[in-house]
C-alpha cells in the first residue's frame, strides 16, 4: 500500500515537526512518521508518579525560544502552546547554607551575588550587559542559520564585542568561567550549567559561556507540559492537509536513481514523497536506513564513528504535598522562588569528582539542576499539590551490572537521589513525598532511539561534532549526497535542547532548493 505526499519527515520530535509545520504553511502536504505512540520525542509529559501529576520526563526548560522565529512565524499560541517566565530564573544552593539567585531584574541578581562575592557580582553584570543585552540577537541569528566556519564568523563578527565573543573559542569551558569568577561556589554553578551540554573541558568549549549568558534569564515553563509544543506543531501539519503516522517505524528510506522517493514503514506501507524526505532522527541511523552505498566511504565512516555523550541524566520526579523548601532560604529567601535550581557541588573539585565517577561507571556524587513547575503553573498537579524534579548527572552503564543495573536497582538509586536532594531541601520527608519515579539513562534510550546510550543531546558536544562539523562538514548544511534527502534532527547544527533550530534551518534549505515561496521571513545570519 502506498500513500503520496509532497514531503515525508522521519521522526515526530519537535525538530521534525517544526520542519513539517513550516513546509505545511508553504502549501505542501507533509507526512510525519513517528515510531512512538505519540509525537514529541524528548518533549514528553506523563503522569509517571500518580494520576493528575504531570512530569516532563526529558525536556523541561524552554530557553529563549521566543527570541527565535518559530513561535512568531507559526502563531504557536493560537495552537495551544504558551510559555511563562518566572521572575527568579536561576538559583544555586550550597552545603554551607549559602545561596544566590539570578533574576530577570539584573539589579536584584547583583544584590544577591554580592553577598557571596562582590567582584563576582560585578563580573556577572558585565557579562549580562555584553552577552545578553549586546549579543542576544547575534546568538539568535547563529542558532537559526546554517553553521559557518570560525574563520567566516571572525570576519562577520568584526566589531569589538563580536571579537570578544569569538575569543571564547580559544578557551576551555573551565577557563572561560574561571577568568571571570573567583568564588568557587559561583564557579561550580556555571560549570554545572555548562556540563549540561558537555562533559569534556576542551579548547573551544568556552564558547558555551557567552551563549549561556545570552539566554540565562530567558528560561520558560511550558504551560500545561512540554508536550504542548509538539502537539501545537502537529495541529499545524494536520491543518495543512498533512498526516501524522504514530506508532510507525521507518524501516528504510526509498532511494531511486540517487533521489529520495519516500519511506517504507514497518507494516509495509510506503509513504511516497514527490519533493523531499527529511530525517529528524540521528545521522548514523539515517545513513543506515538509506544505505551506506548512497553516502560514500567518507560519510559512511563518519556515521559509524559518530560519538555519543559520555554522560547522561537520572531524573527523579516527585509528586508532593508541598514544594521543596531549601535550607539555604535562611540566607537567600528567593531561593524557594527560583525556577532552575542547581545544587550538589560547592567547588570545581567536587564537579570533577562527579564526572570522574561517571567515566568509571559508578553512581557519582549527585549534582545537577531541577525545578518545581507547579510554583509557576499549577496545572502540573491537582489543586494544592506540587510536582518537582531533579536532573543529576549519571553514567549510562555501570562498571558492575552494565546499563541493566538501572532496572535492577531502580528503587535503590531513586532513594539515593532523594537522600541527596533532602540534604538541600529537608522538607522532602516521607509524609511530603506522595510518589516518586526515576527516569534513568536507559529509559531515555528506550523512549527515543536517537538518544543512544542516554545521549540526551543526540550526540556528544565535542569540537569535532559542533558547528560545521555537526554531523560532518560534508553535510552540515542539512543536505545529503542523496537528492531530496535532508537532515533536520539534533545531530545537525544547532544540536540538542528545545530550540527547533535544526528543523527551521533544514526547512529553509528545502525551500531554497525547491524555490518555494516562503510564508516567513528567514533570520539573517550575523553580518548580512
Amino acid at each position: 500500500m502506498a500513500e503520496a505526499f509532497d514531503g515525508v519527515v522521519i521522526g515526530g520530535g519537535h525538530n521534525g515537526l517544526v520542519l513539517a509545520a513550516y513546509l505545511s504553511r508553504a502549501g505542501h502536504r507533509v507526512a510525519v512518521a513517528e515510531e512512538a505512540p505519540e509525537v514529541g520525542g524528548g518533549c514528553c509529559t506523563e503522569e509517571s508518579t500518580l494520576p493528575g501529576f504531570k512530569h516532563n520526563l526529558h525536556s523541561n526548560f524552554y530557553v529563549g525560544i521566543e527570541e527565535g522565529p518559530i513561535y512568531r512565524d507559526l502563531d504557536l499560541d493560537k495552537y495551544g502552546f504558551r510559555l511563562t517566565y518566572p521572575p527568579v530564573q536561576q538559583g544555586a544552593a550550597f552545603s554551607d547554607g549559602t545561596a544566590f539567585t539570578i533574576h530577570t531584574d539584573v539589579e536584584k541578581t547583583v544584590k544577591s551575588i554580592v553577598r557571596i562575592n562582590e567582584k563576582d557580582a560585578k563580573s556577572y553584570r558585565d557579562l549580562h550587559e555584553k552577552f545578553y543585552s549586546g549579543m542576544k540577537g547575534v546568538v539568535t541569528s547563529l542558532l537559526y542559520s546554517p553553521p559557518m566556519p570560525p574563520s567566516e564568523l571572525n570576519e562577520r563578527l568584526s566589531d569589538p564585542l563580536g571579537q570578544e565573543f569569538m575569543s571564547y573559542n580559544d578557551l576551555t569551558m573551565y577557563q572561560s568561567i574561571d577568568q571571570h569568577f573567583e568564588d568557587e561556589r559561583i564557579r561550580a554553578f556555571f560549570k554545572i550549567l555548562l556540563h549540561s551540554f558537555t562533559v569534556e573541558d576542551l579548547p573551544s568549549m568556552g564558547l558555551f559561556l557567552p551563549r549561556v549568558f545570552s539566554r540565562l534569564t530567558r528560561f520558560a515553563v511550558p504551560v500545561g507540559g512540554s508536550v504542548q509544543f509538539p502537539l501545537a506543531l502537529a495541529r499545524i501539519v494536520e491543518e495543512g492537509g498533512g498526516r501524522i503516522y504514530r506508532s510507525s517505524r521507518v524501516e528504510r528510506i526509498l532511494v531511486e536513481g540517487g533521489e529520495a522517493r519516500g519511506v517504507e514503514l514497518s507494516g509495509g506501507t510506503r509513504l511516497e514523497a514527490s519533493k523531499f524526505v527529511a530525517s529528524a532522527i540521528d545521522f548514523p541511523q539515517t545513513v543506515r536506513l538509506a544505505g551506506e552505498e548512497h553516502f560514500g566511504p567518507t560519510l559512511s565512516q563518519a556515521a559509524r564513528d559518530y560519538k555519543w555523550a559520555s554522560h547522561s541524566l537520572a531524573t527523579l520526579h516527585l509528586a508532593l504535598e508541598e514544594p521543596p523548601r531549601y535550607a539555604s532560604a535562611a540566607f537567600e529567601p528567593d531561593i524557594d522562588r527560583a525556577y532552575n535550581l542547581v545544587y550538589g557541588a560547592d567547588d570545581t573539585a567536587q564537579v570533577r569528582e562527579c564526572f570522574e565517577d561517571v567515566k568509571r561507571g559508578q553512581l557519582p556524587r549527585l549534582i545537577g539542576n531541577g525545578a518545581c513547575n507547579t510554583l509557576f503553573d499549577p496545572t502540573y498537579a491537582p489543586a494544592g499539590k506540587h510536582a518537582a524534579f531533579w536532573w543529576p548527572f549519571a553514567p549510562y552503564s555501570f562498571k558492575e551490572g552494565g546499563a541493566d543495573a538501572w532496572d535492577e536497582r531502580r528503587d535503590e538509586y531513586a532513594e539515593k537521589v532523594l537522600e541527596a536532594w533532602r540534604l538541600y531541601a529537608p522538607n522532602l520527608t516521607r509524609e511530603n513525598v506522595l510518589g516518586k519515579y526515576l527516569f534513568t539513562p536507559l529509559d531515555i534510550e528506550r523512549r527515543s532511539a536517537t538518544m543512544v546510550r542516554g545521549s540526551h543531546h543526540v550526540g556528544a558536544y565535542l569540537p569535532e561534532q559542533l558547528g560545521v562539523n555537526r554531523p560532518h562538514p560534508d553535510c552540515s548544511d542539512y543536505r545529503t549526497p542523496i537528492g531530496g534527502l535532508y537532515l533536520c534532527g539534533a545531530s545537525s547544527h544547532v544540536g540538542g535542547a528545545v530550540t527547533g533550530g535544526p528543523g527551521y534551518n533544514a526547512a529553509n534549505a528545502i525551500a531554497d532548493d525547491l524555490k518555494i515561496e516562503k510564508s516567513w521571513t528567514p533570520v539573517r545570519p550575523p553580518g548580512d
